[in-house]
C-alpha cells in the first residue's frame, strides 16, 4: 500500500534498505544481491562490483558525450567528507588505526605503528623538497605552523611547571624563584650576552637588531618603551651592584675592561673627565653692568640687564657720552663655556 506522505515514505524505504543491509553483512554476504560472500578486501561481490563498473562508465560515458562533469564537485567534495568522518568514528569506536583499520593504534598514538612510520617518512620527504625549494617549513603554511608550535611549547611548559622541573629542559629542578635551572639560566644567559655583543660591534640595537642612533644601544623606539617601562630604582640597584662586583674584581666600572685597579680604564677616565664641568670650564652667566659717571666717578648699579642702565641714565639726567657703562663679562666667554 503506497503511503500518502511521501517524506515518510523515503524514510521507511531507507530504513528498510539499512536493516536489510545489515542483515546481509551480518550473515557475510554481498550487500547488494545477498546470494555470494563479498570478494577479498571488498565490500560487495565480484559480479555486483562488475555490473557497477559497467554502469558507472556508461553514465561517465553519456556525460563526456553531452559535455557535462562527471560529478557536481561540491557536492563530491561534501560527500567525500561525510564518508571520510563516518570511516573514521567507525574505526576509533573499534580500537583500529584511523588510517588503514586494519592494526590497533599505537599506544599514546593515533594510528598504528607502521601507518606512523609512513607518516614520519612522508613528513621527511616532503620537507626535505620543500626545503631544497627554499621554502620556509618545508612548504607548509608558516603561520599555522608556529601556532602549532607555540601551542605544543606552552603545553610542555606549564607541564614542567606543575611537575616542578626546568621549562627548559625538564630534567632539573629550577632555581628559587625562577622557572629555569642553573645550567639552562647560564646558557641562555651567554647566548644572550653573544648576541648583544654582536649586535653592538655592528652597530645595531642590542634589542630589536634595528640600527641604532649616534651608537647608542638601543634604537629610538626601544629606548622610549625602556624608559616608560623601566624601573629608577630597579635601574640604580643593578648599577650599584654592577659598581660592586667590578670594583671587587679590579676592573673598569665602565666598560669592564682592564683598569689595572683603578675605578675606570684611561679611555672611560678620559671620557668622563671630557664630560665633566671642570673641563669644560663653567657656565657663562647673565653680565651685570655699573654706571661710572666721568667727571665724578660716581658708580650706579650693578644692573642685570641693559634697560635698567637705560632707566638708570633716564633718571640721572645722564646722557651716554657722560658716563661709561662697564660690564662684567669676560671676552673669552663665548668660546670657553656653554650658554
Amino acid at each position: 500500500m503506497a503511503c500518502r506522505d511521501p517524506d515518510v515514505g523515503r524514510a521507511r524505504d531507507r530504513e528498510r534498505f539499512r536493516r536489510r543491509i545489515a542483515e546481509r553483512r551480518a550473515a557475510g554476504l554481498c550487500p547488494r544481491c545477498g546470494q555470494r560472500p563479498p570478494a577479498l578486501d571488498r565490500s560487495v561481490c565480484e559480479a555486483c562490483a562488475e555490473k557497477r563498473r559497467t554502469s558507472e562508465r556508461a553514465r561517465d560515458a553519456r556525460l563526456r558525450a553531452a559535455g557535462k562533469p562527471r560529478r557536481d564537485p561540491e557536492k563530491a567534495r561534501a560527500s567525500e567528507r561525510r564518508r571520510y568522518r563516518r570511516k573514521l568514528a567507525e574505526r576509533l569506536a573499534q580500537g583500529l588505526c584511523p588510517c588503514c583499520g586494519k592494526a590497533p593504534s599505537a599506544p599514546e598514538r593515533a594510528v598504528c605503528e607502521g601507518c606512523g612510520k609512513k607518516r614520519r617518512e612522508a613528513e621527511r620527504t616532503r620537507y626535505a623538497a620543500g626545503k631544497a625549494a627554499g621554502k620556509p617549513y618545508g612548504g607548509r603554511d608558516p603561520d599555522a605552523r608556529r601556532r602549532g608550535a607555540r601551542a605544543r611549547s606552552g603545553k610542555r611548559e606549564q607541564a614542567r611547571r606543575d611537575a616542578g622541573l626546568c621549562t627548559r629542559c625538564g630534567r632539573r629542578p629550577p632555581v628559587e624563584g625562577g622557572t629555569a635551572c642553573a645550567p639552562c639560566r647560564e646558557a641562555r644567559r651567554a647566548a644572550e650576552r653573544g648576541l648583544y655583543a654582536a649586535r653592538r660591534s655592528e652597530g645595531l640595537c642590542g634589542r630589536c637588531g634595528q640600527p641604532a642612533f649616534a651608537g647608542e644601544s638601543r634604537c629610538v623606539p626601544c629606548a622610549a618603551l625602556e624608559a616608560e617601562r623601566g624601573s629608577p630604582e630597579r635601574k640604580n640597584a643593578a648599577a650599584r651592584r654592577r659598581y660592586a662586583e667590578r670594583r671587587a674584581r679590579g676592573i673598569c666600572t665602565d666598560c669592564g675592561g682592564a683598569s689595572q685597579g683603578a675605578a675606570r680604564c684611561r679611555p672611560c677616565a678620559d671620557r668622563s673627565y671630557e664630560r665633566s664641568g671642570h673641563f669644560r670650564g663653567i657656565p657663562v652667566w647673565d653680565p651685570s653692568y655699573t654706571v661710572i659717571e666721568l667727571v665724578t666717578g660716581r658708580e650706579h648699579g650693578p644692573f642685570d640687564c641693559e634697560a635698567d642702565v637705560a632707566l638708570c641714565l633716564a633718571f640721572a639726567r645722564l646722557s651716554r657720552d657722560q658716563v661709561e657703562i662697564v660690564a662684567d663679562a669676560p671676552i673669552t666667554a663665548s668660546f670657553t663655556g656653554w650658554a
